[in-house]
Order: structure tokens, then sequence, then C-alpha cells
């Protein structure tokens, strides 16, 4: 049995689109991966889904990796860093207020049933794309990737059309109180 291959050496040989180097460097690093993310996330299915998303990066940009001191370890933290990063951003967007009973059997003259007018009248008012982007991420919950699937956007543009449609919806709801 031959020796083990340096970092550098799988990452060569999976430029050449060598799974089973590339599988190999993910037995080595992986679990370094998971245990940064859980430290960052605190839980285990979120951790898992970082640690793909690292490597589903580290496959993508295999020539972009760069080894320290003989090692695709720090690399790989900096894109679980950026991941984790990432993850928090996606997580804090689909927070969301809990509508209370009040609002839910809101008569047409009380206040919660005159906010949630306000909200139906301005996502009204966006783009026939930005309401649909409304009524699958804000409304019905789905995730990021999932709308963008649906819409035909990247996951990326989709995020920037929901973060820009929480800013001017923050900023309209604003200058009407």
């Amino acid at each position: 049995m031959g020796a083990q291959q340096t970092d550098e050496q799988l990452i060569s040989s999976a430029t050449k689109s060598d799974n089973r180097a590339f599988g190999e460097l993910f037995d080595r690093h992986s679990r370094a991966v998971y245990l940064y993310a859980w430290g960052a996330v605190q839980d285990a299915r979120d951790a898992e889904d970082i640690t793909q998303d690292v490597f589903e990066t580290a496959w993508k940009k295999v020539r972009q990796i760069r080894i320290v001191d003989s090692s695709a370890l720090p690399w790989l933290l900096v894109t679980a860093r950026h991941s984790v990063s990432n993850h928090r951003r996606r997580a804090g967007f689909r927070r969301t207020n809990v509508l209370d009973e009040a609002a839910l059997n809101a008569t047409p003259d009380s206040d919660a049933a005159e906010e949630l007018q306000w909200v139906r009248w301005e996502i009204g008012r966006l783009s026939a794309i930005d309401q649909r982007v409304c009524e699958l991420c804000l409304i019905e919950g789905h995730s990021y990737r999932e709308a963008a699937r649906q819409l035909g956007l990247t996951a990326g543009a989709l995020a920037k059309r929901v973060e820009r449609l929480r800013i001017h919806l923050r900023a309209t709801a604003r200058s009407e109180q």
C-alpha cells in the first residue's frame, strides 16, 4: 500500500475530475469542518448543511483552493466561516413575527386589520415577480433554493431580491408612521 497522498496531491488529482481523490480530501477534513460549523450554529442538521455547502464549494472551486502549511483545511475553514455567515443571514431572513390571535381575528376597524391591509396593499404594488417572491418566501416559507428554482432564478439573486423587498417594506412602514 502506497504512502498517503498530501492535500496538494489530492487537489491536483481532483482538478482532473478524480472523484476518489476529492472523496479522500472530504474524508480527511469533513469532521473538522463539521465541528467548526456545529460550534458556530449549535445545530447538527445546520452543521451538516454547512459542511455540505463547504465541500460543494470546494468541488466547484477546486482549482482555487489554497494550500497553507501543506493543508487545505485553512481554506476549507474560511469557506465554512462564510457559509456560517450566509446561514445566519438566511435564518434571519426567515425569522418572522407570528401573527397573534388578535390579528387573526381582527375586525375591519381594528389596528391589526389596518396593518394587515397596509401590508397586503404594499405587496400588491410590487412587480409580479416580487409579489411571487413574497408569496413563496415570506408567506409560504419556502427556502430560497426552492423559490429560486420555481422562479428560474439563482438562490443568490433571490436572496438579494428578498433583501431589497424587506428594506423597501421597512422604509415604507416607517414613512407611514
